[in-house]
C-alpha cells in the first residue's frame, strides 16, 4: 500500500458515509443484522479459521471470539436507537429562560480500526460494528498475522450487502498500515501492545485525531483466606492460561493470604500440570505461539530466575510451543514484574494484609483489570473500590468482559477510552449541544449595550445564589430591588 493508496481508501469511506450517517440508527441496526446472523450460520467455517489461524482451543474460539461478538451484536439490535437518541439537558434557570437544550450524537466520520491477532474476530467486529451503528465508516486493519480471518470478515461484510467502501479490511504490516494514520481519518480505535499503541497515540495527537486505546494489562488478582479455594484456584488457573495467557486481561499477578499461599500454590501447580494442550474441543491450551512472543517471555522468565525467582515448569524446546510457566519470589524490579507479559506466565506471591494486597496490586503501571477472591461480600466491593483498574470481578475472572452492556477499557499504560455498552456508542460519536431560544425578546440582558443597572442585578442575583452568609444575602436581595 502506497500513501495515495490510503488517500483513496480514505476517500472512498468518506463518500460511502455521507449516505450511510444520514440513515436513522434503526435502519443502519437492520442493515447490519445479517452480519450477525451470517456468523452464526457460518459458526463452523469460522472456528475452523480461528484455529488454525491462531493456535486456539475449539472453546476459546467460540466462546472468547463467537461468542463475545454475537452478544455484542445482538446489545447493539437491541439497545442502540434508544441510546444513541438526542437527550435533553438541564440548565441555570436565571441565566436560561425561555431557552432549551438538547444533546445530540453524531459520527466522527471515518474511523480507522487496528485489530490485534489474539481474538481476531471480537477484537474486530465489536468495535467495527459499534462504529458503524453510530454512523461512522470504517476502515479496519487486521492483524498481518490473521489474514483469513480478515478475508473472512470482508467476505461476510459483503455478503451482509453494506455499501460498498462502508467497510475496507486490510491486514498490511505495521509499516504500511501507518499510511492510513497519515491519511487522517477522524477517529481512531487501537488494541494492541501498550509500546504500539503509545506510538499510534503519539501520532494521532500530532494530527490532532481523538483516539481510543486498548492496550495491555498486567491483572493482579488478590486472594484472601476467606475465599472458596477450589473455586479460586480453579478460576485462576484458566485467568492465567487461558487462550495461552495471550489475554489482554490475562491473570499475570497472583497475590495470596499467606495463611493459605502454601495450600494455594501446592493446588495451583497441580491443576497446571492437568492443562492440556491442543486444537481438539476438549483441549486448553493452543499448541502454537509466535516466535516473537515466546523470545521476549524467555528472556523475561531467565531474567527472573537470575534475580532469584523460583520457576515451578519445565520449558519447552519447540520454539513453535512455550509451556505454562508458573514463578515465585520474583523480585520487584525483575522485567517479568515491571514490562508487558503476553503469553502463559503468572506471578504467585504472599501478603499479610489487605493493604499491602492493594498496595502490591497498584504498584504496576497497568490497570487494566484485576480480580478479588473473598468470601466476605462486603471486604470483595471493598477492595474493588481500592484497586486502579479499569474493570473489577470478585471471585470470577476474565468473564466481565464478555458483558455487552458493561463499558470496558484501561488506566495508565493500559490506554484510555471505553467501549462496550452504551459508553461504547458514545465513543464512537461527537456530542453536539444545541440550545434553542423560544421566548425571543429584541435584547437579551447581556447582549450590548452592557447597563449599570444590569451589571448591579446580575451581581446581586450571583451574591444571593452562591454567597455565604445571611445577612449577605439579605442586602443582596435588597440590591436586586433597588436596581
Amino acid at each position: 500500500m502506497t500513501a495515495k493508496d490510503a488517500q483513496r481508501r480514505l476517500a472512498w469511506a468518506r463518500e460511502a458515509q455521507l449516505e450511510w450517517g444520514r440513515m436513522s440508527v434503526e435502519r443502519r441496526v437492520s442493515a447490519l443484522r445479517p452480519l450477525r446472523r451470517a456468523i452464526a450460520d457460518r459458526m463452523d467455517e469460522i472456528l475452523a479459521i480461528l484455529c488454525d489461524e491462531v493456535g486456539k482451543p475449539p472453546m476459546d474460539a467460540l466462546g472468547g471470539d463467537v461468542m463475545v461478538t454475537l452478544e455484542h451484536l445482538y446489545f447493539y439490535e437491541r439497545r442502540a436507537a434508544r441510546a444513541i437518541r438526542s437527550r435533553k439537558r438541564g440548565k441555570p434557570w436565571f441565566f436560561f429562560i425561555g431557552a432549551g437544550f438538547r444533546e445530540w450524537l453524531e459520527p466522527h466520520g471515518v474511523v480507522l480500526v487496528c485489530a490485534p491477532w489474539n481474538y481476531p474476530l471480537q477484537l474486530s467486529v465489536v468495535p467495527m460494528a459499534t462504529a458503524l451503528i453510530t454512523g461512522n465508516a470504517v476502515l479496519l486493519k487486521c492483524s498481518e498475522r490473521t489474514p483469513r480471518t480478515a478475508a473472512m470478515i470482508a467476505e461476510l461484510c459483503r455478503n451482509a450487502g453494506l455499501p460498498e467502501g462502508l467497510v475496507q479490511v486490510s491486514c498490511e504490516p505495521p509499516e504500511q498500515a501507518a499510511l492510513l494514520l497519515d491519511a487522517r481519518p477522524d477517529f481512531v480505535f487501537f488494541t494492541g501492545s501498550s509500546g504500539n499503541g503509545r506510538r499510534v497515540a503519539a501520532k494521532a495527537a500530532s494530527l490532532i485525531i481523538p483516539a481510543a486505546m486498548e492496550l495491555g494489562g498486567k491483572d493482579a488478582a488478590l486472594v484472601f483466606a476467606s475465599c472458596d479455594l477450589e473455586r479460586s484456584v480453579n478460576g485462576l488457573v484458566y485467568g492465567s492460561f487461558s487462550n495461552a495467557g495471550q489475554v489482554c486481561i490475562g491473570t499475570k499477578r497472583i497475590y495470596v493470604e499467606r495463611g493459605i499461599y502454601d495450600q494455594f500454590l501446592r493446588l495451583f501447580l497441580e491443576g497446571v500440570k492437568g492443562l492440556r494442550a491442543g486444537t481438539k474441543i476438549e483441549s486448553d491450551l493452543g499448541p502454537k505461539i509466535f516466535e516473537t512472543v515466546r523470545q521476549r517471555l524467555d528472556e523475561q522468565i531467565a531474567d527472573a530466575v537470575a534475580l532469584g525467582a523460583t520457576l515451578h515448569s519445565s520449558r519447552e524446546d519447540d520454539s513453535s510451543k512455550i509451556a505454562p510457566a508458573v514463578l515465585t519470589d520474583v523480585p520487584e524490579h525483575a522485567r517479568l514484574l515491571l514490562d508487558e507479559t503476553f503469553g502463559p506466565v503468572v506471578c504467585i506471591a504472599a501478603f499479610d494484609t489487605e493493604a499491602e494486597a492493594i498496595g502490591l496490586a497498584n504498584i504496576s503501571e497497568f490497570a487494566l483489570a484485576a480480580s478479588v477472591w473473598t468470601g466476605d461480600a462486603a471486604q470483595g466491593q471493598r477492595v474493588a473500590s481500592s484497586l486502579e483498574c479499569g474493570s473489577c470481578a470478585v471471585n470470577d475472572v476474565i468473564r466481565n468482559i464478555a458483558n455487552p452492556e458493561a463499558a470496558f477499557g484501561g488506566n495508565r499504560s493500559s490506554g484510555y477510552g471505553r467501549y462496550h455498552g452504551e459508553e461504547g456508542l458514545r465513543t464512537f460519536s461527537r456530542v453536539k449541544t444545541v440550545m434553542t431560544a423560544s421566548r425571543l425578546h429584541r435584547n437579551e440582558i447581556h447582549w450590548f449595550p452592557f447597563q449599570t443597572r444590569i451589571f448591579a442585578s446580575v451581581r446581586a442575583l450571583l451574591q444571593v445564589r452562591h454567597g455565604s452568609g445571611f445577612s449577605g444575602r439579605v442586602r443582596a436581595i435588597k440590591g436586586i430591588f433597588k436596581s
